[in-house]
């Protein structure tokens, strides 16, 4: 558990900084609950509390409540990452398409002016690596 972070001051040298994070709150909150519970109730009152019916109910319904969530977070990133993938999928299609589109128009085209075709032949495959090479 880091407790300091490391920064620099105007001076160019490394200064600790005090950072408070959420989780030490909850582990000093839970060690002063049971300070208190141990001071007021005794070793034998905190087990006695442990292990009554209302305490393994509540703590069911925290099982689930987590469960829930997590299973929820989880989702939530696989749908994200399903959107990139079908964007990245799209955009491969349109680059197929465009280099199929150049290829069958080089070869399906009459050869009635070779030297300006040619130039705008090489300018286009020219466009598709490098969107290629962009992507790959």
């Amino acid at each position: 558990m880091k407790l300091f972070r490391v920064t620099r001051d105007p001076s160019g040298a490394p200064r600790r900084r005090w950072r408070v994070r959420t989780g030490d709150v909850v582990i000093l909150l839970v060690l002063g609950v049971l300070a208190v519970a141990l001071v007021t109730l005794g070793p034998g009152g905190i087990l006695d509390a442990l292990y009554n019916p209302i305490v393994g109910l509540i703590l069911l319904v925290m099982i689930v409540e987590f469960l829930w969530l997590k299973s929820g977070d989880r989702t939530r990133v696989y749908r994200l990452e399903i959107d990139r993938l079908r964007t990245l999928r799209r955009r491969d299609e349109d680059l197929l398409h465009r280099a199929r589109d150049t290829v069958n128009e080089a070869l399906d085209s009459p050869a009635e002016n070779p030297a300006t075709q040619r130039a705008d032949w090489r300018r286009r495959a020219n466009e598709l690596r490098k969107d290629l090479k962009e992507r790959f």
